[in-house]
């Protein structure tokens, strides 16, 4: 134990007197846990550069109060006061505690490669040479070869390694973008905007608008009529789009965006290998790369701790990154990148990724079935990402009033700005779960009828 929180110019009495209160202090706010071992009493009389009789004198005391116990040939050790502290200041209930959580802050642990996942970084953990060096701030060369031809296989992303940057997130990513574009943009965002995205804008000074959308997404007039010069696409929030449409809308977006010079799409293609009513349509980007920043993620289809996202700039943003690419920090560790390289590489992304489709599928009919079972008169909407819904319950009530009383009974979900409306995410909940949640849910509703 490191003793450098210690000041014994603080404090009164004899010397040993404040050594001891300032270590029964840090045992009893919970800085020193119970079977820590103190330094040895020339360790600490060193440390402190203090003799070698007032850190005796010091741990005496603490063993007569019960702090501390002397082992024989051993040393000194805190046996674990319990922490002082009142009720009011105790650690809310965390999410994890609710029965049912739609939410989408975990993953059902049936969708989770953890065995594998826990060999890979165990192999890439023996591999001492690779780890001793700071990353490379644009991500490892390997990941980032590794994505280019993953992605272009599952999403038809048309890119190199030299245009992928690695970040933990699209919060950290979307910083580096917005450092590139700078502030003289005006972003508008489909499908009811990105939260996240439009706080990260405004903290650069990037101005964002909410798009008027329909099911294919941003409408093209509304889009030409709104002065943006830069268009988000959240394609995960589209539901029962039609290809042709889709189609139809996207080509509109092309050649609005080679219109004017200054124009750029980016595209936040959150869970998008995850698709079930379209695989066939692939990301945008693959039609538009030179005008599009792809944004990719892996939080559900490895585990939400690990924070790996990776985005694509298109060629005439490059130059710009590089002048800037000192500068920057690498917010994924390099144990995670090498070990999600080596699983894509080994071809058990793709294979994981097969059984996650069958296992969201067969999910959301398990949640649909449910809902038109329990609840008849409820309206279900499955979004494009095939780990969320839409219920419309028919109530003329605030979605976050529904939501309120939900998770007052352990039922936690998503409110949205429609009324009478909460949004799912079943990526959390276990198969046999998803029936009692849907009843649940109808026993909340009770409250609100007339």
């Amino acid at each position: 134990m490191l003793l450098d929180f210690i000041n014994l110019k603080n404090g009164s009495g004899a010397m040993y007197f404040r050594l001891y209160s300032q270590i029964n202090a840090a045992v009893l706010n919970g800085s020193v846990k119970k079977g820590e071992r103190l330094p040895s009493i020339r360790e600490a009389a060193s440390q402190l550069n203090i003799s070698r009789t007032t850190v005796e004198n010091a741990y005496i005391k603490l063993c007569i109060e019960g702090v501390a116990e002397s082992s024989p040939q051993r040393g000194y050790y805190i046996c674990g006061v319990a922490r002082q502290t009142e009720k009011k200041n105790e650690t809310p209930k965390s999410e994890n505690n609710f029965l049912y959580d739609f939410t989408g802050r975990s993953i059902d642990s049936a969708a989770a490669d953890i065995s594998f996942w826990k060999k890979t970084v165990r192999e890439v953990l023996r591999n001492t040479e690779e780890l001793i060096s700071y990353g490379d701030p644009q991500g490892e060369y390997g990941l980032r070869s590794a994505l280019a031809s993953y992605s272009y296989k599952a999403r038809g992303i048309r890119t190199s390694p030299e245009n992928i940057i690695i970040g933990a997130g699209i919060g950290p990513l979307l910083n580096i973008l917005c450092g590139i574009i700078g502030r003289d943009n005006t972003v508008g965002l489909e499908n009811g905007g990105f939260e996240q995205a439009r706080l990260i804008f405004s903290d650069y000074g990037i101005s964002s608008l909410t798009l008027q959308s329909d099911k294919n997404g941003a409408k093209t007039e509304a889009l030409k009529k709104s002065g943006a010069n830069i268009l988000m696409l959240l394609p995960s929030a589209l539901s029962k789009i039609s290809v042709t449409g889709l189609s139809a809308r996207r080509s509109s977006f092309v050649k609005w965006v080679g219109e004017e010079k200054n124009r750029l799409i980016i595209e936040d293609d959150y869970n998008g290998e995850l698709r079930y009513t379209a695989r066939s349509v692939t990301a945008f980007q693959g039609k538009c790369p030179e005008n599009t920043v792809y944004i990719g993620s892996f939080s559900k289809l490895l585990l939400p701790s690990v924070r790996i996202a990776y985005m694509v700039l298109p060629d005439s943003l490059v130059p710009k990154f590089y002048e800037r690419r000192g500068i920057y920090n690498q917010t994924c560790g390099k144990t995670e990148q090498i070990a999600l390289k080596e699983y894509i590489e080994t071809g058990e992304l793709e294979k994981h990724l097969r059984r996650l489709r069958k296992l969201y599928y067969a999910k959301s009919q398990n949640l649909s079935r449910a809902v038109k079972e329990v609840i008849p008169y409820a309206e279900i909407t499955l979004y494009e990402s095939s780990i969320t819904a839409e219920l419309d319950l028919k109530i003329n009530t605030e979605s976050g009033d529904i939501c309120a009383a939900a998770e007052k009974k352990g039922l936690k979900l998503l409110p949205v700005k429609e009324k009478g409306r909460v949004r799912l995410c079943f990526a959390g909940i276990a198969d046999g779960d998803i029936y009692p949640a849907v009843k649940l849910l109808k026993e909340i509703l009770f409250s609100f009828s007339d």
